[in-house]
């Protein structure tokens, strides 16, 4: 088949791959028809990090990309809730399907769990056929949605509703969102759906504000006159939750400062080993502090009824189409942040 293969930094190449397999009888073979970079691509992309996972020189070759949706073409015989020319969706990762926290539900605390496409272990989806594993808790219907909403579900909308959950906006309430990709512009809308009476989205790319701006989020440039600014529209205080959705370390550092006292901060961008937070703003504001990886399979419930009674549109978000073999411009584009690039589709069919 073909695949986008990661060979190292920055070099993404569109080239022939070993076909997938079936690699347990809770497996199916999904033949892609289309899928997506996330913002956490960039990390290897850049030769950085993802948790303890190193794509500098030594790193090994893999089929890149967690957010695809296609047809099942075959399936393994544990596998129950899907069939041959089923269409659906894929969450980003999944774990083995066997283990007491998958049987309940729970497969991002699998000792297995891992994301699709971000090593060997397990090959991901930017590709003409992936193996999806556990696929009965891994895999959902596409009925009734469209193959945006479809694509956004498999991580982005799902992280968006993790992340913002877990800063526990109130209703009537102040929340900030720092940067403005994808996951942060689902979480302005989701902000107002959950109640916010102000939202702030912060992010340094005009073109990204401007689409905050028409969600009705009062939108900011980074910089040193931000959290006087914030802290002015909140009556002195600060944002009763903040939201990080980039992952940039300057991103990272900029949180805190912004929350108010006894405040929320919930982060959902991938960290690169150097970045750290300051304990005493932690301890003093009495700010409490969640971060983590999106259990995707357990937000579809929230989101699948809000897309379905058009409650929650996330339009607009997919803004440049690429086919596979364009994949190594596709992640040049998106890494480059040029031509108001929000999110790229890349077809594979």
């Amino acid at each position: 088949m073909k695949a986008l293969v990661f060979n190292g930094a920055r070099d993404i190449r569109y080239e022939t791959y070993a076909d997938p397999e079936l690699r347990s009888p809770n497996s199916v073979i999904l033949k892609v028809e289309s899928c997506s970079i996330c913002g956490s691509d960039l990390h290897m992309y850049h030769g950085a990090h993802i948790g303890d996972k190193d794509y500098g020189s030594d790193a090994p070759k893999f089929c890149c990309g967690h957010e695809f949706i296609g047809e099942v073409v075959e399936t393994g015989p544990e596998v129950h809730g899907h069939k041959v020319g089923d269409k659906v969706l894929a969450a980003g990762g999944t774990g083995c399907g066997q283990c007491p926290s998958c049987r309940t539900g729970n497969a991002g605390s699998c000792a297995h769990s891992t994301a699709f496409g971000i090593g060997p272990t397990l090959e991901g989806g930017q590709a003409e056929y992936v193996c999806v594993p556990n696929a009965d808790a891994t895999l959902y219907s596409r009925d009734g949605l469209s193959d945006e909403h479809a694509m956004l579900l498999t991580d982005g909308m799902a992280t968006a509703y993790f992340g913002l959950t877990r800063a526990e906006p109130k209703p009537g309430g102040s929340v900030a969102i720092v940067g403005l990709g994808p996951i942060g512009l689902i979480g302005v809308e989701l902000a107002f759906l959950l109640g916010a009476s102000q939202v702030f989205a912060i992010d340094p790319v005009e073109s990204r504000r401007k689409m905050a701006e028409k969600l009705g989020a009062a939108t900011f440039a980074p910089g040193a006159d931000l959290v006087p600014q914030i802290r002015e529209l909140t009556g002195g205080r600060g944002a009763q939750s903040v939201f990080e959705a980039s992952g940039a370390s300057g991103a990272i550092a900029s949180t805190l400062p912004l929350v108010a006292p006894r405040g929320n901060v919930s982060f959902i961008g991938i960290p690169e080993p150097s970045d750290t937070l300051p304990l005493p703003l932690i301890m003093f504001k009495h700010v409490t502090v969640r971060g983590g990886i999106c259990d995707v399979p357990n937000m579809w419930q929230h989101l699948v009824p809000m897309l379905q009674q058009g409650r929650l549109k996330a339009e607009g978000l997919f803004s440049h189409d690429f086919r596979l073999s364009e994949g190594a411009e596709a992640y040049s584009l998106f890494d480059s942040r040029d031509d108001g690039v929000i999110k790229i589709r890349i077809d594979v069919d």
